[in-house]
């Protein structure tokens, strides 16, 4: 993976090349694990997550890092800063 800015290149197996942009992304100290909520540019309301522990590549998440992940997600949307900053 590679970031540039608000994206995100990934390389999948195939050598073929993504672009995704990076909503945000938070660091869990405990897991040593950052978080990034990805979407695509042309569907931005379909937004994963994904973690990675090494800073080169991504893996899904476990049903428990997804719960945590969905909660901090519900905190970001319902931020006034970041509302403000959507308008």
């Amino acid at each position: 993976m590679e970031i540039n800015d608000n994206e995100i290149v990934l390389t999948k197996e195939n050598g073929e090349k993504e672009v995704a942009k990076i909503l945000f992304y938070f660091h869990n100290e405990q897991r040593g694990k950052d978080y990034y909520f990805l979407y695509k540019e042309e569907n931005p309301d379909d937004v994963i997550v994904m973690s990675s522990s090494d800073g080169t590549s991504l893996d899904e998440v476990d049903d428990e890092e997804f719960d945590e992940a969905e909660q901090v997600f519900e905190a970001f949307q319902e931020d006034p800063k970041i509302e403000e900053a959507r308008k």
